[in-house]
């Protein structure tokens, strides 16, 4: 019986390994430009640092690292943990009253270079998109400003927002919505705390000095606060 002659196979590698090896040699080459073109988000790792430090630490009010500069944002400030001397007694109390309280890192005390400043988030202080005082941040603000009341330092209050929108009727803006809540804050100082009218400030600056980036729901807890800042002596 007669049989087809089986053509033979030329010697070496079939012909389609040649363009699956130049196609995964590509594919290298082109992470390991992706790997060469790319970099450390400084950032993002001094927030790593800053959660990590916090959960170690379990430090109770006070910041373990200052807010860092922002790329393209402004650095109205230097900011520090060294709290100048003539802050140091109210700082003390302060932070013992906080530690006492148990808030947390809902409270963070740094200083600058106008002063030291008391960071209140708005978790414990407003709902969201109000500037109505929460209960517990009445209680709160009570205690602090029995304190405060018995310095002498000029005080600023100064409201912040994150970068979301608003738009209601009573905040048509960031604008009004942190300045109503400066605001309320100061009046409560004056008002239930009875402190000098004189001494204090209140002021809003929307989402446009944030001390961290707007890029996760956490970092805009962190942006949307209101600062109660202790004028040094050589800044009133």
């Amino acid at each position: 019986m007669y049989r087809k002659k089986q053509k033979e196979q030329p010697p070496g590698s079939p012909a389609w390994m040649t363009t699956y090896s130049d196609l995964v040699t590509q594919l290298l080459a082109f992470f390991v430009l992706l790997f060469a073109y790319s970099s450390i988000n400084e950032t993002k790792y001094q927030e790593i640092v800053y959660s990590l430090r916090t959960a170690f630490t379990g430090s109770a009010g006070v910041l373990n690292m200052g807010p860092q500069p922002l790329e393209g944002i402004p650095n109205f400030s230097e900011y520090s943990l060294e709290v100048e001397e003539e802050f140091a007694e109210v700082y003390e109390e302060i932070l013992e009253m906080l530690e006492a309280e148990g808030v947390g890192t809902s409270v963070e005390i740094y200083s600058e270079e106008r002063g030291m400043i008391i960071s209140f988030k708005e978790k414990i202080f407003f709902h969201i998109g109000s500037a109505d005082l929460l209960p517990e941040a009445r209680n709160l603000l009570l205690k602090v400003g029995k304190i405060l009341a018995s310095d002498y330092h000029h005080i600023r209050v100064e409201g912040h927002t994150c970068d979301l929108p608003i738009r209601t009727t009573f905040f048509p803006t960031n604008w009004e919505l942190s300045t109503t809540r400066a605001t309320n804050v100061t009046r409560f100082l004056i008002d239930e705390v009875g402190m000098t009218p004189g001494r204090l400030g209140a002021t809003g600056y929307a989402e446009f000095r944030p001390i961290t980036p707007n890029t996760s729901e956490e970092n805009r807890m962190r942006n949307r606060r209101v600062d109660i800042l202790l004028l040094s002596s050589n800044t009133f």
